[in-house]
């Protein structure tokens, strides 16, 4: 029997995951990722999850590797690394499974696998031309155009995060529009709440009008973002992915309300949905090239088409 393991690293949790022969999840958990010295713990966090799994599962062919930063897809290094994850830049998750394990190994940019699980086996299926915006620790992008991943050049196409840079109070967009900037936000606004995001938005949804306006500022934001994009790439579909995805309806209404502020009359058409497969979709897009005829090998096991 093969299986594949995927592992999704982020700035606070790494999941990770065995799929089987026909995509099925089998098993999946996490862990919190390790603090300080990026470099050399969360390879070493990464190794012992691959270990872990070995173990348990025969016939492993391969790892897929989802993480946060601008990866090189074709050496597995991470280029460049934001605030999320500091001592990252330069770490290569590929060479170290596949001298260690002798395994195959596949890095892709976290928002990219999530995009790529989206199209595969969530709400992105027979769309070609979409963007996927996740929202978490950070904010992260990625574009499809005909059925294509947009990579970039440099391997930094869809890093809104890094956009619409404030002057006056020397924010990027990541730093106003991901779930840390709504939690920060609640902290200050409501110094006694210690909670989660889910408990955030269950205050709202019970009505809570303090708990409602800070989400309302927030999805506001969020909303400058979207309206760029739909300028720039005009996708037909835009996604909302991370964990905060679960609001459904309830947060893209908030959105869609402030989105026709920051565009033309009437001139959007794109769709706006929730991400589908929530905090597993950059699992399956992790994996989707084992699965696809797009991958291709050489002799030296590196990986082409993506």
């Amino acid at each position: 029997m093969k299986h594949y393991i995927g592992i999704d690293i982020g700035g606070t949790e790494i999941k990770y995951a065995v799929f089987g022969l026909g995509a099925e999840l089998l098993y999946h958990d996490s862990v919190k990722t390790p603090k300080g010295q990026a470099n050399i713990r969360i390879p070493e966090q990464a190794a012992g999850i691959i270990a872990e799994l070995l173990e348990k599962y025969e016939g492993i062919q391969g790892v897929g590797i989802s993480t946060a930063g601008v990866v090189d897809p074709a050496s597995g290094e991470i280029v460049f690394a934001g605030g999320t994850i500091p001592e990252y830049k330069g770490t290569n998750l590929k060479t170290m499974i596949q001298d260690r394990f002798g395994l195959r190994a596949i890095v892709a940019n976290d928002v990219n696998a999530a995009a790529c699980g989206e199209k595969w086996k969530g709400a992105a299926q027979g769309s070609d031309h979409f963007f996927c915006m996740t929202l978490g620790t950070g904010v992260g992008g990625a574009l499809f155009c005909e059925g294509k991943l947009v990579v970039g050049s440099h391997f930094r196409a869809g890093e809104i995060g890094h956009s619409l840079y404030d002057k006056s109070t020397r924010t990027t967009y990541e730093q106003r529009a991901s779930m840390t900037a709504l939690l920060n936000k609640a902290s200050l606004v409501l110094p006694e709440f210690t909670g989660s995001g889910h408990e955030l938005f269950a205050n709202a949804r019970m009505g809570s009008e303090c708990c409602n306006a800070i989400i309302d500022g927030w999805a506001e934001e969020i909303a400058r973002g979207l309206a760029e994009i739909i300028l720039l790439a005009d996708p037909s579909l835009i996604l909302i992915g991370g964990g905060v995805s679960e609001q459904k309806a309830f947060l893209l209404d908030k959105i869609k309300a402030r989105l026709d502020e920051y565009l033309p009359a009437n001139f959007s058409k794109t769709e706006l949905k929730a991400a589908e497969l929530g905090n597993r979709a950059a699992l399956y897009g992790a994996v989707y090239p084992y699965y696809n005829d797009e991958t291709e090998w050489d002799s030296n096991e590196n990986r082409h088409h993506l």
